[in-house]
C-alpha cells in the first residue's frame, strides 16, 4: 500500500483549525452556561450543534496532524475525513431542529432529513470513496468520491437554504428589533456556510478532475467562510450584552 506525501503548504490550515476549535469550545461552554441559567431547550440544541461542529474540526486536525508528523496521509487521516463529514451531517440535523423549533416552521421535514442523513453517513464510509488514497491506488477502479461530495453538499445545502428561508420569513414578521437582527445574522451565517461548501466542492473537483494533490486555494477560502459562519452564529444566537445595547440604541 502506498501513501501520498504530506506537503508543507498545507500547514496554514492548522491555523484555521486552531482558531475554530478554540472559538467552538468557547461558544459551547457559553451555551452550556446559558442553558443552565435559563433551562431553554433551544440553548441545549444549539450547544449540541456547536459541540459536534467543534468535534468535527478536532477530528480533521488529528488526521492532518498524523500526516504532518509522519510525512504521509495515512490511516488516521483517511478515517478522519468520513468521520468529520458524518459529524457535520449530525450537526446539520440538530441545527435544522433548532431553527425549526424556535421559528415553529417545517417540523414535519425533520424525520425525512434524519433518514436521509443516516443514509448519507453510510455512503461516506464506503471504501470506494478512497479518502486520502493516492490516485495510483484507485486508477481504473470505481471511485464515487465526487458523487459522495455532491450528495453531502446537496444535503447540507437543503438544510442551510431551508434555514435561510425560515429566517427570512420569520424576521419579516418579527416586531422586536433584537429578534430581527438575530435572524438577519443567522441568515448571513447560512450564506457563509453555502459558500463554504462551494469552496469544498471546487477543491474536490480539482482533485478528481484535474489531478490536484488537494488543499488548493479553494480549501483555504472554505475555512475563511467557516470562520465567518462561527462568528455570525455566535453574535446571532448568543448575542452578547454589548451588541444588545447597541441594537437598542439605534
Amino acid at each position: 500500500m502506498t501513501y501520498s506525501s504530506f506537503d508543507n503548504r498545507v500547514l496554514p490550515i492548522f491555523g484555521f483549525y486552531f482558531v475554530l476549535i478554540i472559538f467552538g469550545i468557547f461558544v459551547t461552554f457559553k451555551l452550556i452556561k446559558k442553558y443552565k441559567e435559563r433551562k431553554q431547550d433551544a440553548a441545549l440544541h444549539l450547544t449540541i450543534v456547536y459541540a459536534i461542529f467543534t468535534t468535527a474540526i478536532i477530528v480533521l486536525a488529528i488526521g492532518l496532524a498524523e500526516a504532518a508528523i509522519t510525512g504521509y496521509y495515512k490511516e488516521i487521516y483517511r478515517f478522519s475525513l468520513p468521520l468529520a463529514y458524518s459529524l457535520v451531517v449530525l450537526a446539520d440535523i440538530f441545527l435544522f431542529y433548532f431553527a425549526s423549533n424556535i421559528t415553529e416552521r417545517w417540523k414535519k421535514a425533520f424525520l425525512p432529513l434524519v433518514l436521509c442523513g443516516l443514509g448519507l453517513i453510510i455512503i461516506l464510509f464506503l471504501p470506494w470513496n478512497w479518502w486520502g488514497y493516492p490516485r495510483a491506488e484507485y486508477r481504473d477502479k470505481l471511485n464515487i468520491r465526487l458523487y459522495t461530495n455532491i450528495a453531502f453538499i446537496s444535503y447540507s445545502y437543503l438544510i442551510y437554504i431551508s434555514i435561510a428561508i425560515i429566517c427570512q420569513k420569520t424576521r419579516i414578521r418579527a416586531e422586536d428589533k433584537i429578534t430581527r437582527v438575530g435572524l438577519t445574522l443567522l441568515l448571513y451565517s447560512m450564506i457563509a456556510m453555502i459558500l463554504f461548501f462551494v469552496m469544498i466542492l471546487l477543491d474536490n473537483i480539482m482533485i478528481v478532475v484535474y489531478n490536484h494533490p488537494g488543499y488548493s486555494e479553494f480549501q483555504f477560502a472554505a475555512w475563511i467562510f467557516a470562520l465567518i459562519f462561527v462568528i455570525l452564529t455566535y453574535f446571532s444566537l448568543v448575542m452578547p450584552e454589548w451588541l444588545i445595547k447597541r441594537i437598542k440604541e439605534e
